[in-house]
């Protein structure tokens, strides 16, 4: 009965195709002999290929005994089998985390392993019913929203492989009477039954508690209010990605969010766009409540020019038609060492920018150019080095088409280009005179007229 359930519940979300090769993550315990077994019989009218993998967190006497165990059963059944000890006390302190997150760390990071050393696109975990009702109440006394309520998702994709939950439409006596009926001898956890652990004193006394006084149907009640968390969460998520596609362009390794539209948002939307986005980054941190809030506010009322520090070296700077969101070392203007420019030839610049450079004639060009590219009267640049280089205190510029010149820093905030990248932007000049501001305008006089003979032709790569 519980395999048809199994298998329909695999097929209903997916969780597998045919020809898959999955990491199965087996502890001994009764949820992970059962996953073991039930993927063992599912195995040949999926052609699934099966990898048994058991992390030793060193912690008990019983764990290399348990280990040696998980290790002749894989052999028994003729499937690969990965083990690894860790010392997770020593693993915690090296990282400052908390037992029970340092070996959950552990778990994904040795899963992850196992999965690249066997090119696996898939692990399978033995997470049930009745771990999601602990999730979604741990998660709930912690003060979550509603991603927390919507607890662990069937399948999810973690760096780039999938992590699938089969059992999660199972209860945990329904997983000890399917060992019990197959023979299937699972190894005891004594940690479990220790209070020293949140989760296991959540099991142990607030769970029986709650069904005592309160629910007898806790669990299901629990397991149920994830699943409708769990739709509401799909929505807003899909409903964040096509807003952060709208308002947010990527230029590197910056982003550019369009404040107008975005902090008229509501805000159960506008923080999930900001998380969407932050991930980006991969800095290893969420951002807390806290931190969102605070994120918000500088959006709305940050000055132009403005910065903010984030944790995992994040920054987000104002300007005036861009919230900018960036790694620290990515904020920093790279100024240009003034370098003669290569003619004929390409001259490279800091951050793997360029300008090329060629000599043509009208007829052999296209126009207009495109705003990366400037056509100049090569004949009217005076004779010297035409140099590139960043912005300096006191220069002066004369835009095409303008009547006279102006300061260089009052052209730059006209054209909107944003204070932070004024510094790094490149000038192409000959003495003190500007000869092109890249990407922006060319200068006045070394326009191309009718008198025109020989045209400079520059490219501004990005």
């Amino acid at each position: 009965m519980i395999y048809k359930r199994f298998k329909e519940y695999v097929e209903e979300k997916e969780l597998v195709a045919r020809g898959d090769t999955i990491v199965l993550a087996v502890s001994g315990g009764p949820d992970s002999l059962c996953l073991l077994d039930l993927f063992n019989r599912l195995a040949s009218e999926y052609s699934l290929k099966l990898i048994v993998a058991h992390l030793n967190h060193d912690l008990r006497p019983e764990a290399a005994t348990e280990e040696a165990g998980v290790a002749a059963l894989a052999n028994h059944l003729n499937l690969p089998c990965i083990t690894k000890s860790v010392a997770i006390r020593n693993y915690k302190k090296r990282l400052g985390l908390s037992e029970e997150a340092a070996g959950r760390r552990a778990r994904y990071r040795f899963l992850l392993q196992a999965a690249r050393s066997h090119q696996a696109g898939t692990i399978a975990l033995g997470h049930h019913r009745d771990d999601q009702a602990e999730t979604v109440l741990l998660n709930l006394l912690r003060g979550s929203g509603i991603d927390g309520l919507a607890g662990m998702f069937p399948s999810r994709r973690l760096n780039k492989v999938k992590l699938i939950r089969p059992l999660l439409g199972f209860r945990r006596s329904e997983i000890d009477a399917y060992c019990l009926e197959h023979d299937l001898k699972p190894y005891t956890d004594s940690s479990n039954l220790e209070t020293d652990y949140t989760r296991n004193k959540l099991r142990l006394e607030l769970i029986p508690h709650l069904e005592k006084c309160y629910n007898p149907r806790i669990r299901e009640a629990l397991a149920g209010l994830a699943e409708l968390a769990a739709d509401d969460r799909r929505y807003f998520a899909q409903l964040a990605r096509n807003i952060a596609g709208e308002l947010a362009e990527s230029r590197g390794k910056v982003i550019y969010l369009e404040p107008t539209a975005f902090n008229a948002l509501p805000q159960t939307i506008s923080s999930r766009v900001l998380r969407l986005l932050i991930r980006r980054f991969r800095t290893g941190r969420e951002l807390g409540r806290m931190h969102l809030n605070q994120l918000l506010k500088f959006s709305r009322e940050g000055k132009t020019g403005a910065r903010l520090d984030l944790p995992g070296g994040l920054k987000a700077y104002r300007e005036k038609d861009s919230l900018i969101l960036a790694l620290k070392n990515d904020l920093k203007p790279q100024k240009i060492a003034e370098q003669e420019l290569v003619i004929p030839g390409t001259t490279r610049l800091p951050g793997g920018k360029a300008i090329s450079a060629r000599l043509a004639r009208k007829e052999e060009l296209t126009w207009p150019p495109c705003r990366s590219s400037a056509y100049l009267d090569y004949d009217t640049i005076p004779p010297g080095r035409i140099v590139i280089r960043s912005r300096k205190p006191g220069d002066r510029f004369h835009p095409q088409g303008s009547s006279g010149s102006k300061k260089l820093k009052s052209f730059l905030i006209d054209q909107k280009v944003e204070k932070l990248y004024r510094d790094s932007l490149p000038l192409v000049t000959v003495g003190s005179d500007i000869v092109w501001v890249a990407g922006v305008r060319i200068g006045h006089s070394y326009r191309v007229t009718d008198k025109t003979f020989t045209i400079l032709c520059l490219e501004y790569l990005v």
